[in-house]
């Protein structure tokens, strides 16, 4: 028997995919019609979650899938993470066609992409396939963050919620101080986690530093500027730069909604285990299904499952919009704590 929804779940889960045809038609329009796909992240899907009032709260389990419907859900990832490196890097090659306007657009909707690309190199990172994993380091290499999962995994997971972990935001901290202390401490936390696995109690050695992934994650992005450059030259290393910025300051807009102020308890020492009420969750239908899901964030830490099979969590404090409108007011940091304040006090 078919589980009521499955396919409109499905098919829902391509949404992410529908950006790169806007972003098609945007190539082809030229000029104004670069902000069709703009409009859409920012502006169509979060009014859809409003005017609709309808929720992601979709829950199916993995026997509910044929392995020709879980290997199609697979790909939907993959594909995304291909269509954005192509697109960035053509765009890179041929950013001198456009003028100076058109540019801006190409830099606000690629930063966009490439945010919405990080939570499709998270459901990678997590995956367990040999191709998910090489497809993983070479795109979270084209993302600018080659330590993407060593500090998801080997630090987030552990610590979210607690003073150890760099991605937990704090009350009344606002996103610049937090990227200012999260990107840097990422930095440093996962150089000293690699650190400590190779010299695992030996002696200290210069051999220690090359063994370090950091080390090699270093020469590796060092590469890929070398190469972009020989490839699209000085304007196409700076757009491609200037969206990887953007990106970057979309995937720490979420890192910053998802635990901001929900710290575990400590007792006797020790924290008490991660729960439901320590990640804030959205729900809102359109963004939910354009970002892979990611607003089921409670969840993913309880139960690490792919996208698709994400469920709600009713103990899980709510954020007011979906990420696309709550980013906007995380930028605002007044706003923000206006919103999310008295949330954050209901629930403590």
């Amino acid at each position: 028997m078919v589980p009521p929804g499955k396919y409109r779940h499905i098919a829902f889960c391509f949404l992410p995919q529908l950006v790169f045809g806007l972003f098609a038609l945007g190539i082809f329009g030229r000029s104004y019609w670069f902000l069709l796909p703009i409009l859409f992240l920012l502006v169509i899907v979060p009014l859809l979650d409003l005017l609709t009032g309808w929720q992601d709260n979709a829950h199916f389990d993995k026997n509910n899938f044929s392995p020709a419907e879980t290997s199609l859900l697979q790909w939907n990832t993959r594909l995304y993470a291909l269509l954005y490196m192509g697109a960035v890097t053509c765009l890179a090659i041929t950013i001198h066609r456009y003028n100076a306007f058109e540019t801006g657009l190409i830099i606000v909707f690629s930063s966009l992409m490439g945010g919405i690309c990080f939570a499709a190199a998270h459901e990678l990172l997590h995956a367990k396939a040999n191709l998910d994993q090489i497809l993983q380091r070479i795109t979270t290499s084209f993302l600018f963050y080659p330590h993407y999962k060593l500090i998801h995994v080997r630090s987030h997971h552990v610590h979210a919620g607690t003073a150890e972990d760099e991605n937990t935001a704090w009350l009344n901290e606002s996103i610049y101080a937090y990227i200012y202390r999260t990107i840097p401490g990422s930095m440093i936390r996962s150089w000293h986690l690699e650190a400590r696995r190779c010299v695992n109690g030996a002696r200290f050695t210069g051999r220690n530093i090359i063994q370090n992934k950091m080390f090699s994650y270093a020469l590796g992005q060092l590469a890929l500027l070398l190469i972009l450059y020989f490839v699209s030259g000085l304007a196409g290393l700076l757009f491609y730069l200037a969206q990887i910025i953007g990106a970057h300051i979309v995937l720490e807009s979420v890192n910053y909604i998802q635990h901001y102020g929900l710290l575990r308890q400590q007792h006797e020492g020790e924290y008490e285990k991660t729960g439901a009420e320590h990640s804030w969750d959205t729900y809102h239908f359109f963004s939910s299904y354009v970002t892979f899901r990611v607003g089921h964030h409670s969840y993913h830490h309880l139960a690490v499952k792919p996208y698709y099979l994400l469920a709600t969590e009713p103990q899980a404090p709510k954020l007011p919009a979906g990420y696309f409108w709550s980013i906007a007011m995380v930028l605002l940091p007044l706003w923000w704590r206006r919103v999310i304040n008295p949330r954050l006090k209901a629930v403590s």
